[in-house]
């Protein structure tokens, strides 16, 4: 593993939790180190800082994307920023996936496994989360379970539907969408199912800028549902 950050209390954290799942870890400063250091080691995963000096993360991954050394080396960029303008630049550029700051092992470790599987297996897993069974999961600990986790892997659903809209692959989004609202229902998600249906409606009229918009929204309404699950389950 790559990890590239000019802040060495993130980069001391990262590798931290990296060594524990038993990874070989380099760490990058900046990103022409980075760079060279990917170009030698052809790391597993590049987790990748968006704001450093001289040459920022963007333009790192830009880099990155163009060599064919690199290109297929899989990047999670870490963010402060959560809306969707940055994390959609991201994607386009060639990102995996992100993770934001303040993060928890729990996160660490969920983007990790989802990135390192490929395009078919993680649309499987997105599907699999989109799929609740009524008759699994009677009222109690089961259904919370169930709902928690939803909750802690909505960001890989979230994702998905950026990297969607960024594609203007209407006809999926709808499918998506149309499951996704059906789950919102499902888990009784307060405040969420007026935006996805209005996520679904904008797919629906090719308005994309108005699609972010709902879809950042009820990203934000998650967030705001994590903060119900005790630490020690995430």
């Amino acid at each position: 593993m790559l990890v590239v950050d000019d802040d060495p209390v993130t980069r001391q954290i990262l590798s931290d939790l990296l060594t524990g799942r038993d990874c070989r870890v380099a760490t990058a400063t900046n990103g022409e180190d980075a760079i060279q250091l990917a170009l030698v080691y052809r790391p597993d995963l590049i987790f990748l800082d968006v704001i450093m000096p001289h040459l920022d993360g963007f333009q790192t991954l830009e880099r990155l994307r163009k060599m064919e050394k690199t290109r297929a080396i899989p990047v999670i960029i870490i963010t402060s920023r959560t809306d969707s303008a940055t994390l959609m630049q991201a994607l386009r550029m060639g990102a995996n996936d992100f993770i934001t700051k303040p993060f928890l092992r729990g996160d660490l470790i969920r983007k990790m496994n989802f990135v390192l599987l490929n395009r078919q297996q993680q649309n499987k897993f997105t599907e699999a989360a989109l799929a609740p069974d009524p008759l699994a999961a009677p009222p109690g600990k089961s259904y919370e379970r169930m709902r928690e986790s939803f909750i802690l892997h909505f960001e890989n659903i979230y994702l998905t539907l950026l990297r969607l809209i960024s594609e203007r692959n209407q006809k999926e989004l709808e499918r998506v969408i149309a499951r996704l609202l059906d789950t919102v229902q499902f888990y009784q998600f307060m405040g969420v199912e007026e935006e996805i249906a209005q996520l679904l409606r904008a797919v629906s009229e090719r308005e994309w800028d108005r699609a972010v918009d709902y879809l950042e929204n009820a990203y934000h309404l998650f967030r705001d549902f994590r903060t119900t699950i005790p630490r020690v389950l995430q």
